[in-house]
């Protein structure tokens, strides 16, 4: 009677973890999803789904802002070129460098934890070369993106703040 008990146990904590991870894997592609419509609502920026997404942070609220690392796959970095006004780095690497600059500055004065911020663009930062493509859009209320795409890693760097 007692083994029976604790194989139903393991049954039913089985399943109750497994609900849980499909959950999750739901949760993660429902924000995606929902990221991808914010680009191209807010920025007119289209991307196709990646096959994984790194949160740096994302600061909600009335006014959000966002550090986002997406990988993508062969198919869908070209089809990512192919669908936005890229601008080449090439030479402008110095002007891509201050945007992201002026982005970190921005943010950490904003939540006034500089250390906290320094450390998450140490350990994530945006890896570019004169292959590289870039993105920017800013609004009139001084909400902007900046986007950077490295073609060889196949990964798009997105930071957004909103006010």
């Amino acid at each position: 009677m007692g083994i029976v008990r604790r194989n139903r146990w393991i049954i039913i904590i089985s399943i109750v973890v497994l609900s849980i991870c499909i959950g999750y894997i739901q949760f993660q592609r429902i924000v995606q999803d929902s990221q991808i419509k914010s680009w191209s609502s807010n920025w007119g920026f289209e991307a196709p789904p990646p096959e994984k997404v790194t949160t740096v942070f994302h600061n909600g609220g009335r006014d959000p802002d966002y550090y986002l690392i997406s990988d993508y796959n062969e198919v869908a970095i070209e089809k990512l070129i192919q669908q936005n006004d890229w601008r080449k780095i090439e030479n402008s690497d110095g002007i891509v460098s201050d945007h992201i600059n002026v982005y970190k500055k921005q943010i950490q004065n904003l939540h006034q934890e500089y250390e906290r911020y320094e450390k998450l663009f140490l350990d994530n930062p945006v890896k570019f070369n004169h292959d590289s493509l870039y993105f920017t859009e800013k609004k009139a209320d001084g909400s902007y993106i900046i986007a950077v795409l490295n073609i060889a890693e196949r990964r798009l760097y997105t930071m957004e703040v909103f006010y």
